[in-house]
């Protein structure tokens, strides 16, 4: 009901030379992203890579105001605490890290963070299915090279998981979020963000049984605590 009552409110779409250039601009940044968000986690650690890709929301905190004329009272220092947070998770000094996988993962962090800000407006014009849809397809070319290059063929096993993952994670996720950061504005949207590291480590401690530091509960309270603070 909820994505059916958003794409009945959809705007009409026009092709003129500013939704062209937000659709180009998400396809590629989007593209930017993925590929260096994947890279650093194969350079790095996992923690390294998630925690220097959720510097994000704090890029995003501090260009709202100046991008969307909108600044979102504490956003800031809620930003901060959740990065600390996530840190006490993640626990990246146990480990030593490639100084590659950082930078690959907070180059990651400045394409998502522009892509907030061009998404919200790209949604704006021609509503969340549609930008989710349109940019997918962009982004697929620009990264068909580099699968090709990767080599090896796809298994069945492999294809029916991507499938879910495209329909879940990818469709309605997707349009999930562009729906969202067209009304609660990028700031919001962006810190809420730090709920999706703190899920992947509850699924991996519940399902996988990975083991969790002996901070990890202080460290998903102060991310729970700052998001709430800040989409209250």
């Amino acid at each position: 009901m909820l994505f059916r009552s958003a794409a009945l409110r959809a705007p009409p779409v026009v092709w003129d030379r500013t939704t062209v250039r937000l659709l180009a601009a998400n396809a590629v940044i989007d593209a930017v992203n993925v590929l260096t968000f994947f890279a650093a986690m194969q350079t790095t650690t996992v923690a390294i890579a998630v925690l220097t890709h959720y510097l994000a929301p704090v890029l995003v905190a501090l260009a709202a105001p100046r991008v969307d004329g909108h600044a979102v009272r504490g956003a800031v220092p809620a930003s901060l605490v959740a990065v600390g947070g996530l840190a006490l998770v993640l626990e990246p000094w146990r480990v030593d890290a490639a100084p590659l996988g950082a930078i690959l993962g907070a180059t990651s962090a400045v394409a998502y963070a522009g892509n907030v800000f061009v998404v919200r407006r790209l949604g704006q014009r021609i509503g969340a299915a549609r930008a989710v849809s349109y940019h997918s397809m962009g982004s697929a070319v620009l990264m068909a090279p580099f699968a090709i290059a990767a080599g090896g063929s796809p298994t069945v096993g492999g294809l029916a998981w991507l499938t879910v993952g495209a329909i879940l994670t990818g469709a309605i996720a997707g349009a999930a979020f562009v729906w969202g950061v067209a009304r609660i504005g990028a700031a919001r949207a962006a810190m809420l963000t730090y709920l999706e590291p703190l899920v992947a480590v509850a699924v991996g401690a519940l399902a996988w049984h990975e083991p969790l530091g002996r901070f990890a509960l202080v460290g998903g309270a102060l991310v729970i605590a700052s998001g709430l603070y800040v989409a209250r």
